[in-house]
């Protein structure tokens, strides 16, 4: 069992340069492991398919995929590191830094499927990243020690977020054919970013000596679980229906600014932060959510549809005119 504390080392006690340290490999590990998974899940399904969400026979199939279950023991490396970091240091610190893997799963994927990356694509990964930079800094000058736990607080916030993710589900699964990718991984974001959430708040609550028999316990706990279940079911559709760089992008630029809303509104992470601090917070987040955006519209996945359409146009035409 990891031991909690040691000489003159405990994973309660913050150290933020060493869980940053901790969450750039975690970076890696994650990047690495929704490329594998992106490659098992296209096996799968039809990729000329107007909806490529995947049922519960296909989900069946994909977790007894040796593939997809190396990409899924990469991922648990990466999300453990990432939990002994949120151990470490402030949420809005941590979560943050995580958007790494977006330019790791571009290099990674090019590689793979051998598609050059852009200029474009370069531009729009370089702006989520700049982006997310600015805001980890911005947070981190002003990051608070102490973590305030509010059972009713959470039960709120944690409702809130459950519910945008939903709807960002629904548009994932009925909306327009181009942003099905990046709605899905949105949604699952919201859950991944409420569970970073849980995890700092669980791991306060566990400090206590009969934590089980107090209520935020009983309020944290089941939140933890069903977001790392709904999140996951999303980001496996995410990648069913779009390239594994647009998933991680959107999931390491919206789930780090869900998991700072959280810890800054409800965890009381936010007490040092002034209004202008929180301006550019909130600018910083606009342009790395926007870098990601680009990023879906430009990549070679999104453009190959658009391509295909005028020469389709003659053909039709002559075979009407016969």
């Amino acid at each position: 069992m990891l031991p909690l504390s040691g000489p003159g080392f405990s994973l309660f006690e913050q150290n933020i340069p060493l869980a940053i340290a901790i969450v750039v490999c975690s970076s890696v590990a994650y990047a690495g492991g929704s490329t594998l998974q992106h490659v098992a899940v296209g096996r799968l399904v039809d990729p000329d398919a107007d909806n490529r969400a995947m049922g519960l026979r296909q989900l069946w199939r994909l977790i007894r995929t040796p593939l997809w279950l190396l990409g899924l023991f990469t991922i648990f490396v990466g999300a453990s590191a990432h939990i002994v970091a949120l151990m470490m240091a402030p949420v809005t610190v941590v979560q943050p830094v995580g958007i790494l893997a977006v330019p790791w799963a571009v290099l990674m994927s090019a590689r793979i499927h051998r598609h050059t990356i852009t200029r474009a694509m370069w531009l729009a990964v370089s702006m989520t990243v700049a982006g997310i930079v600015v805001f980890t800094l911005l947070a981190a000058s002003a990051a608070s020690e102490h973590t305030v736990l509010d059972p009713v607080a959470i039960a709120i916030g944690c409702t809130v977020i459950c519910l945008a993710g939903t709807s960002l589900g629904l548009l994932g699964w009925k909306g327009p054919v181009q942003l099905r990718c990046l709605m899905w991984a949105s949604g699952g974001s919201f859950f991944y970013g409420l569970s970073a959430g849980m995890v700092k708040a669980t791991s306060e609550v566990i400090k206590h000596d009969g934590f089980h028999g107090m209520p935020i316990f009983w309020v944290v706990a089941p939140f933890l679980v069903l977001s790392y279940g709904i999140g996951g079911f999303m980001v496996q559709q995410a990648l069913a229906n779009g390239p594994a760089e647009i998933t991680v992008g959107s999931m390491t630029t919206t789930d780090p600014i869900v998991a700072v809303t959280f810890g800054l509104v409800v965890l009381g992470e936010g007490v040092r932060i002034t209004a202008l601090t929180g301006v550019g917070m909130a600018l910083a987040g606009i342009f790395a959510v926007w870098g990601v955006v680009l990023l879906s519209r430009y990549h070679p996945d999104a453009i190959k549809p658009e391509s295909a359409t005028p020469p389709e146009a003659p053909r039709v035409a002559a075979q009407q005119n016969s």
